[in-house]
């Protein structure tokens, strides 16, 4: 057994021994406010969880509306999209530099990009499917 297992045993047998000391009356007053306590926060919990269609349990005190709440939430959503576009933007610019700088490293000498045969086997061979 730990130090600390052994210190909340003799903290229990103390508090233990103290309620056994106190007067019939006080201990039953406490006994109600403990009750009332816990009746209480199980009101506090029943009242925060509402059962909405569909069986989906949502969080929340009162049935007020908070319109800024929602304001500042669709705000965020709308800066999180587009910050998300702008993001791809970056990327599929940074492919497309990529591949650029592996067509020009290449050891294809630039007339040969001037060939109408290499524009057509490019068109052909092209995912776009003109």
């Amino acid at each position: 057994m730990s130090q600390e297992d052994r210190f909340a045993r003799q903290l229990c047998r103390v508090l233990d021994d103290g309620t056994n000391q106190l007067d019939h009356g006080i201990a039953e007053r406490l006994r109600a406010a403990r009750e009332r306590a816990l009746l209480q926060q199980r009101a506090v919990l029943a009242s925060s969880v509402k059962i909405g269609a569909g069986g989906t349990a949502t969080l929340g005190g009162d049935d007020e509306r908070h319109p800024l709440r929602m304001l500042l939430v669709i705000l965020a959503l709308l800066i999180g999209v587009g910050l998300t576009y702008v993001w791809n933007g970056f990327s599929q610019a940074s492919e497309n530099e990529e591949i650029d700088s592996a067509l020009l490293a290449d050891d294809l000498p630039p007339n040969a990009y001037l060939d109408k045969g290499f524009q057509a086997w490019l068109e052909q061979d092209s995912p776009s499917g003109d």
